[in-house]
C-alpha cells in the first residue's frame, strides 16, 4: 500500500490521499508490518489508533521528503471495522436495510461500548459477525453504504471520536 500512497502523491501535487484501515488487521511483525503497529498493544483503543497513523505519516513524509504536518497523506487507523461506526444509530441502521425490527436487538448492543468504536472482545464478536448473526445475509458493501447513509455523518461523528477527527483533519486540510 505504501508504494500505491507515494505514487500517488507524487502524481500530483495538489492532492491529499487518505486511507481507511482495520487496526486489527495489521500485520504487527515481519516484512508487511505497519509502523507503530508492534509498539501499540498496550495502548487504549483510541492511543492504538493514534500511535499507528501517526507512524504511518512519519513513514510517508520520510519518504516523500517532508515534514510529516506537511504531509499529504492522512490515514484513519479503525479500530475494528466499518460496521462499528453502524452502531452510532442502531434503529437507523436497522432502518436504513429495510429491517426496522432489528433495531432494539441491534440496540442491545451497543451500550455494552463506550464508543461504537470499541465493539469488538474477539474474533467471534467483532462487529460484522454481531450483525451477520442477526443479518445472515447481510452484504457489506451493499448494506453498509446504505445504512450509513440513513444513520448519517452527523450521528456518527457524535459517536465516534476517531472517526470524527479523521474528518475534521481532512476538512482543516481541504478548507485551508
Amino acid at each position: 500500500m505504501r508504494q500505491d500512497i507515494l505514487r500517488h502523491l507524487r502524481s500530483d501535487q495538489e492532492i491529499l490521499s487518505t486511507v481507511m484501515v482495520d487496526y486489527y488487521a495489521l500485520p504487527k511483525d515481519g516484512d508487511h508490518a505497519w509502523p507503530g503497529r508492534d509498539a501499540a498493544p498496550n495502548l487504549s483503543s483510541q492511543e492504538k489508533g493514534r500511535l499507528v497513523e501517526e507512524a504511518i505519516s512519519a513513514d510517508i513524509a520520510e519518504r516523500m521528503g517532508v515534514a510529516p504536518e506537511a504531509s499529504r497523506f492522512i490515514p484513519y487507523v479503525m479500530m475494528h471495522e466499518f460496521e462499528a461506526l453502524l452502531f452510532s444509530d442502531c434503529q437507523a441502521f436497522a432502518d436504513g436495510i429495510g429491517l426496522p425490527e432489528l433495531g432494539p436487538q441491534l440496540s442491545v448492543i451497543r451500550p455494552a461500548f463506550l464508543s461504537p468504536e470499541d465493539i469488538n472482545d474477539s474474533p467471534l464478536t467483532a462487529p460484522s459477525k454481531r450483525v451477520t448473526a442477526l443479518i445472515p445475509n447481510y452484504q457489506k458493501p451493499l448494506f453498509g453504504n446504505v445504512a450509513a447513509h440513513s444513520i448519517g455523518l452527523e450521528s456518527i461523528r457524535a459517536e465516534c471520536a476517531n472517526f470524527s477527527d479523521w474528518l475534521t483533519r481532512l476538512e482543516q486540510r481541504v478548507f485551508l
